[in-house]
């Protein structure tokens, strides 16, 4: 990774000893933030919250990503293993259900360091946007009880115009696969083992999501999936008109229906009211909590 990275499907070959990769990252960890989210889904935020630790950077770099200060690597801190290790304990200490490791992909060395130091007494869930390589996934997969991956994007004209990369599913989908492949597990109502594959449906992107259902339901895969309609417009969207609003209640309704006539059993809905700024954490580093 060091001297010509080639650890996410970007391939940007950067030496990140001297300089930053496509993903904004050099070869030391950032943090942006880290806390207690009562956010996410109930089997992960449980009753403490869910210890979530939001990294910089990003290789995926959505246009509307609600955390855009984060993905653009312009907010956080640098930290070493031995200092993540310790977050890990003060998460632990704060009562967390799990720890939760946020858009990690490009600091997958680094993380093979931090668990050498210290493995968490908790689940470990890791949260990806699924634009990752299987080697990576497969040097983390020891360490990770939980995968939280999102899947964006079915069309490739989709994921080149919000991402530049047209590829997005062709590395997506077998990365999904080899992480929905984990039977869940449960203590009670948290989940302890598994996986949970999220959607979030965008304005205008109905038959993109309809897609998707249907590919996850032909993995008959014990996974659940989790359909979101929290989008909320945000980031540098100025030219892509389409995503200055939010998405309908019929758009919405489209593609849940047709997600509970596909045959997939283990099911999340988000409601639309979820919809809203109060929900994009806070990384302002003057402040304590995510929100």
């Amino acid at each position: 990774m060091n001297r010509q990275c080639k650890l996410c499907p970007a391939e940007c070959g950067a030496d990140r000893t001297t300089e930053n990769g496509a993903c904004g990252a050099s070869n030391t960890m950032r943090v942006a933030k880290y806390g207690l989210h009562p956010y996410e889904e109930p089997c992960i935020s449980c009753k403490n919250g869910s210890g979530t630790v939001f990294f910089s950077g990003c290789a995926l770099r959505c246009v509307f990503c609600q955390n855009f200060e984060l993905s653009r690597a312009r907010v956080g801190q640098e930290v070493t293993p031995e200092r993540l290790a310790g977050i890990f304990r003060e998460l632990e200490e704060m009562g967390a259900e799990n720890i939760n490791l946020v858009t990690a992909s490009h600091y997958v060395p680094q993380l093979l360091k931090t668990f050498a130091i210290y493995r968490p007494k908790i689940p470990v869930v890791y949260n990806t946007h699924s634009y990752e390589k299987l080697e990576a996934l497969r040097a983390l997969d020891r360490y990770i009880d939980v995968y939280l991956p999102d899947m964006k994007y079915f069309s490739p004209k989709i994921s080149a115009r919000y991402t530049g990369k047209a590829d997005y599913f062709e590395y997506a989908g077998e990365a999904v696969k080899f992480m929905a492949s984990r039977a869940p597990q449960f203590e009670g109502d948290k989940m302890v083992a598994g996986c949970i594959v999220r959607h979030l449906v965008l304005p205008l992107c109905t038959n993109d999501s309809i897609e998707i259902i249907q590919w996850f339901a032909a993995l008959h895969s014990p996974a659940y999936f989790s359909l979101m309609g929290q989008y909320t417009p945000y980031g540098e969207i100025e030219k892509f008109p389409e995503l200055s609003r939010r998405i309908t209640p019929r758009e919405y309704k489209k593609v849940r229906d047709f997600l509970l006539g596909s045959g997939i059993e283990n099911i999340f809905l988000q409601e639309l009211t979820a919809a809203d700024t109060q929900f994009i954490p806070d990384f302002d580093e003057k402040t304590k909590t995510l929100f």
